[in-house]
């Protein structure tokens, strides 16, 4: 019997066009290994689910996410646009599809949002634990709540902000400064906010 696992282990495998022999090469282990897991004869540890994330070329994220039962549906990650610093400085955010004619590389991501691309940190997107050389996952159409780590485009540049907010407020704060305290009826279109929902780190 086909464990939960190992059923959306399949449909990752038929999305990526790689058969059981051939992930079984890329990870140096037998056919019969994928088999049972497949099967929940094995279940795969640490290092087993490392290797599949190599071979599939998918975040270790989404194999971790295969065991919940409660999901009808399997989220496939895809190759989303990569743009740096210089770029997202010159962009012009009401053009969510810009990343995609401009980025010069590409990586996988878990997500739904058709506008969703990666940011690769240098030196002035930094703080909560972010670093230089991550790569931020940017969901522009996720909804924002309170407490979510966000990307910030104002007429002083774009930041990486903490967002929280009530009924008349929205209170951006970072790790340095002060916070930026903003009335929501002035917040004018030279603002911008955006969800970061995953952050990378790249070595």
């Amino acid at each position: 019997m086909t464990s939960v696992f190992g059923s959306k282990l399949k449909k990752l495998m038929k999305s990526r066009g790689i058969k059981a022999i051939t992930l079984a090469q890329r990870m140096g282990v037998s056919c019969a290994y994928i088999s049972q897991i497949i099967t929940g004869v094995r279940r795969p540890g640490r290092e087993t689910l490392l290797k599949l994330s190599k071979s599939l070329e998918i975040p270790l994220e989404t194999l971790l996410s295969l065991e919940a039962e409660d999901t009808e549906r399997l989220y496939i990650s895809r190759r989303v646009p990569v743009i740096d610093e210089e770029q997202i400085n010159s962009w012009d955010f009401t053009n969510l599809d810009y990343p995609s004619y401009t980025a010069t590389s590409f990586e996988y991501a878990t997500t739904e949002d058709p506008s969703s691309f990666y940011i690769k940190t240098k030196d002035q997107l930094k703080g909560f634990g972010i670093e230089s050389f991550n790569l931020i996952l940017i969901e522009p159409n996720k909804d924002i709540s309170n407490g979510d780590t966000i990307l910030v485009s104002s007429p002083e540049g774009i930041s990486i902000k903490r967002y929280f907010t009530n009924s008349d407020l929205i209170i951006l704060t970072n790790d340095k400064n002060e916070p930026t305290i903003l009335s929501k009826d002035k917040v004018t279109e030279g603002w911008k906010f955006f969800k970061i929902s995953q952050c990378i780190k790249k070595f």
